[in-house]
């Protein structure tokens, strides 16, 4: 459903854009805009283990990286 905000007999620009995003706000297009837009699909429990797997390396070697000096 379109979203319809029209001008009132003498009622300035920034009044009506003023009214335009309490209308926005209200009608929750932003909040939905921005669900649609991070959304992510759920991953497999394999997908899951090895990201858990790869992500414990890089902070093993960061470590030790660490502790040479290195960084």
């Amino acid at each position: 459903m379109p979203l319809v905000v029209k001008r009132r007999t003498k009622e300035n620009n920034s009044r009506l854009v003023h009214r335009f995003n309490k209308e926005v706000r209200k009608s929750g297009i932003i909040n939905e805009a921005r669900k649609r837009r991070f959304f992510e699909k759920p991953l497999n429990d394999t997908a899951k283990k090895k990201r858990a797997l790869r992500r414990l390396e890089l902070k093993a070697e960061y470590d030790r990286k660490r502790k040479l000096g290195k960084l």
